[in-house]
């Protein structure tokens, strides 16, 4: 992946409020209970107590009386040994039950020892660092695995969809019953960082969800904007195709092609994009919508001048899930448009219309 100027920047500035950050004020903020603290293996104090996700998100039978949970001083890292591990702000967000950064940032700013500006600065500056145009990532979390013990078999809507089990079971596609989704587990560096559930939409066969929206729930501080769903397939010799969703992804492992990787979504990320220049050709498949009509543009505008890029002209109502051969998907990828041929013929619409509501 390439790493300029902007990106070692952030990551300094993400650094520098991580060390400010004062873990005993954030235990004491959230009343952790049961704490005591021993020497960690490096020489560095963790505080061990009875764990504070169990609020939010159940795991522990009794409570966690016998506290499983600890958190180091100096790193300033979070881990329940049966449960997740993250940093300080990845807890804070979990118990927040926010899923970005930025949604924590008042309540990050009272836990900052040592601040060289006041809080208004903070705010500002970190604001910049999670602003849209830079390519700044957090340290993920890490799920313990036997989170997707209870979720591992498929439901039929997954067979319905076109998706054989041995695809699903690949990516360990999974069903919960609780809330009766599709579990999409994350796995980045061969890390489980999160998870996307999917609705079930009602049948005969089966009943759906319920509610049907939102369509996708993600886990609680879910890395949406600074990873891609399928990435560990890839092979970064060769072509990439982007799609927006995971289901898509599913289908196209189904037929054995496996080069497809998901934004989870139509929002894409600067940092998303950034993975994406080390591929030596990058084809965009985004749905034939306003939403994915932009996301393509906004890739194709950040990516063109440094890869090859070409865009699926995606087909009304359809994605790469609707298609049921590999040879229909791949006549959908030969099809692909050069990047800088439908940047321009955008511009050219653009300007005509600017043109038309300047005469009237």
């Amino acid at each position: 992946m390439k790493i300029g100027l902007d990106f070692l920047a952030n990551k300094n500035l993400y650094r520098e409020y991580k060390r400010r950050i004062n873990v005993r004020e954030v235990l004491e903020h959230y009343n952790a209970e049961n704490c005591y603290e021993i020497a960690g293996a490096d020489g560095t104090t963790e505080i061990v107590h009875s764990c504070l996700l169990d609020r939010v998100e159940p795991h522990h039978r009794n409570g966690d009386r016998n506290p499983s949970a600890a958190i180091n001083v100096e790193k300033k890292a979070f881990v329940c040994y049966q449960y997740w591990g993250g940093d300080i702000f990845h807890l804070i967000m979990k118990l927040e039950q926010k899923e970005r950064l930025s949604d924590i940032l008042p309540i990050v700013g009272d836990f900052l020892d040592g601040a060289t500006a006041g809080g208004e600065t903070f705010l500002q500056e970190v604001e910049q660092l999670l602003s849209q145009g830079n390519s700044f990532s957090l340290e993920l979390p890490e799920y313990s695995p036997k989170i997707l013990e209870p979720w591992s078999y498929s439901h039929p809507y997954i067979r319905d969809r076109g998706i054989t089990l041995e695809a699903s079971s690949r990516l360990q596609i999974g069903y919960d019953p609780e809330t009766n989704r599709i579990v999409f587990p994350q796995f980045w560096d061969g890390k489980l960082v999160g998870w996307q559930q999917r609705s079930i939409p009602p049948d005969p066969r089966w009943p759906g969800s319920s509610p049907q929206m939102p369509k996708y729930k993600n886990s609680s501080g879910f890395p949406k904007s600074e990873t891609l769903y399928g990435a560990q397939w890839l092979d970064t010799s060769g072509t990439a195709v982007v799609v927006e969703s995971p289901m898509s992804v599913a289908k196209a492992h189904t037929l054995a092609i496996t080069n497809v990787v998901a934004t989870f979504g139509a929002k894409v990320s600067q940092y998303q994009i950034d993975y994406l220049k080390q591929f030596p050709e990058v084809i965009i498949w985004f749905d034939a919508d306003n939403a994915g009509d932009l996301a393509a543009r906004k890739v194709a505008k950040n990516l063109y001048r440094h890869t090859s890029v070409k865009i699926v002209v995606a087909e009304e109502g359809k994605d790469l899930a609707d298609y049921e051969s590999a040879e229909q998907i791949n006549r959908m990828i030969d099809s692909a448009v050069p990047a800088i041929l439908l940047l321009s013929q955008w511009d050219k619409e653009k300007n005509a219309k600017k043109k038309c509501k300047q005469k009237s």
